[in-house]
């Protein structure tokens, strides 16, 4: 078995557009063609970064593909040199345990001891795999969207006003956003090789990145009668399905309430898909597996579900 280094995308064609899981598949208003290309894309984009590689490993028969990229601003925050497996394109199952230890053996050659590696949960031989090779589960994600143009957002109860971000709001967000996800059982804080008060702290800064517009396309935020910020939704436009796909998609967002004031999260999530939905745009909503309450407000506003991922850790000694 040998190993190297793609320079060209067109290598990898026949086994992106033979991948059975790729991310879009459920959303409906991707083509195969589509979903094909959003996918190469995204292989492109790792390709051409500097952190990024794809690995061919050659192994007599048809070669597989591992695609890796380094992580630069999680490793610095969270103090651990981290990186992520993208993708790992095999032809066969055999093949898969030689294309996960090329992106590993890739990822530690830079530096890398800490890995993360979403899988979808139809894909459960690769989950073995994972698990065997040392790989823990973290997470267990689900995905919910509205249609674009078809089938408007349902009516659900809404709690106080819901208006858009105002310069003042900063503080009572970040405020709302410490108290909200301190503790949390998120991927980071069940990892025992991340420290918690960075896991806590990570939340925060995404809430500031979202507030200054880094991390955000839009951010709305739910007033109640006495004028009291109680929480917020904050959405950015999904790269590259957006550009590539030919329908935007508005989600990896954050949100948060105050614990004395959860009502107001059902009219942020339905304020949100309308956002989305007047701009011909789909809504994407995710969280936890577990999270019921939050689960049926997606189900309440008419959201569908589409996608679940599990998120595996992994850490090179």
């Amino acid at each position: 078995m040998t190993t190297r280094e793609v320079s060209d995308l067109g290598e990898v064609q026949s086994l992106v557009d033979a991948y059975p899981f790729k991310p879009y598949r459920h959303y409906r208003v991707y083509s195969r063609k589509a979903q094909n290309a959003v996918m190469r894309q995204e292989i492109a984009e790792t390709l051409d970064h500097p952190d990024g590689t794809v690995i061919a490993v050659d192994a007599g028969t048809e070669p597989s593909f591992a695609v890796v990229r380094r992580l630069e601003w999680d490793s610095t925050f969270f103090q651990v040199p981290m990186g992520r497996v993208e993708y790992l394109l095999t032809s066969t199952r055999d093949s898969y345990q030689a294309t996960l230890d090329a992106g590993v053996g890739a990822l530690r050659a830079r530096g890398v001891r800490h890995i993360s590696i979403r899988a979808d949960v139809a894909d459960i031989e690769s989950v073995a795999v994972l698990e065997a090779n040392g790989f823990r589960l973290m997470d267990s994600l689900v995905t919910y969207t509205t249609r674009p143009r078809k089938e408007p957002p349902h009516d659900v109860r809404e709690v106080g006003t819901i208006r858009p971000l105002r310069p003042e709001d900063g503080p009572a967000l970040i405020e709302i956003t410490a108290d909200a996800y301190r503790g949390f059982r998120g991927r980071f804080h069940l990892d025992p090789h991340i420290n918690i008060a960075r896991s806590d702290a990570f939340y925060v800064e995404w809430a500031r990145q979202s507030i200054n517009g880094s991390m955000a396309d839009m951010v709305l935020v739910a007033e109640g009668a006495d004028g009291r910020v109680n929480g917020y939704l904050a959405f950015r436009k999904r790269q590259p399905v957006s550009s590539i796909g030919g329908t935007d998609v508005y989600g990896g967002g954050l949100g948060a309430c105050r614990a004395d004031a959860p009502g107001g999260y059902a009219g942020l999530i339905r304020a949100g898909t309308i956002w989305a939905h007047e701009r011909g745009a789909v809504a994407e909503c995710q969280t936890q597996n577990y999270n019921f309450p939050t689960i049926r407000i997606y189900e309440a506003v008419g959201a569908h579900y589409v996608r679940a991922d599990y998120t595996l850790h992994g850490w090179l000694d």
